[in-house]
């Protein structure tokens, strides 16, 4: 239990501090995660520890923050409406780009399946994509660190990216944002504007809707 209050006390200042310092290298479930990491290193706690001393409880949460989700897509459900036909194609593309390359390029270095798997629900958001990666096979504890680093290199380098490619509708940003890199790539989408973030919320749900859809689907039929 002591080890739960430590997690959620360090992701409570690990918040205030990134709302005093913006950067992307202070996003909490990065400080967090490596303060964890260093915390089992120190104390030489394993990982099977932490679940048995609550980790378990936190990961109970998981569903529950899933069925949250549909909160938010009520709220902007106008937004959705209005661009929905933009946003379905937007992360139907996005899903199916990364699915396939994550499997052709891992079939051409031989990548164990179970590896490949790992990496395909990594557009989604944390909750959903460690579901989903227990549901088709995958490591979750890999998976999660997928989501991370996706939405980190997404909230560093995605506006420089759209930049280069001269997308600068706020219905493109939102919609690249929000698919490749989650709520972390969002939360970068503040500083843009707040439609985009809106936008980038709102595509994010889907794309975690579709790839939930999807991937289980896609997995049977390609392995």
């Amino acid at each position: 239990m002591v080890l739960i209050i430590i997690t959620v006390v360090m992701y409570v200042l690990a918040t205030k501090l990134y709302k005093k310092i913006p950067f992307p290298f202070m996003l909490p479930v990065l400080t967090v995660t490596a303060s964890m990491i260093c915390l089992f290193l120190i104390f030489d706690i394993s990982h099977h520890e932490y679940r048995e001393n609550g980790g378990d409880i936190l990961s109970g949460l998981l569903s529950p923050a899933i069925v949250a989700l549909a909160i938010p897509l009520f709220k902007e459900r106008n937004i959705l409406m209005k661009n929905f036909l933009s946003i379905l194609i937007g992360v139907a593309v996005g899903i199916v780009a990364l699915t396939s390359m994550n499997v052709v390029i891992g079939g051409m270095l031989n990548i164990d399946k179970e590896l490949i798997v790992t990496t395909l629900p990594q557009l989604a958001t944390m909750p959903i994509a460690i579901s989903l990666a227990d549901q088709i096979g995958g490591i979750t504890s890999m998976t999660s660190s997928f989501v991370v680093v996706a939405g980190i290199t997404g909230a560093m380098i995605g506006p420089a990216v759209l930049k280069f490619f001269r997308i600068t509708s706020t219905i493109g940003k939102g919609v690249g944002m929000g698919c490749a890199s989650h709520i972390i790539g969002v939360s970068r989408l503040v500083k843009e504007g707040e439609k985009e973030a809106t936008i980038g919320s709102v595509t994010m749900i889907v794309t975690g809707i579709l790839i939930s859809i999807f991937i289980p689907y896609g997995t049977k039929f390609i392995f």
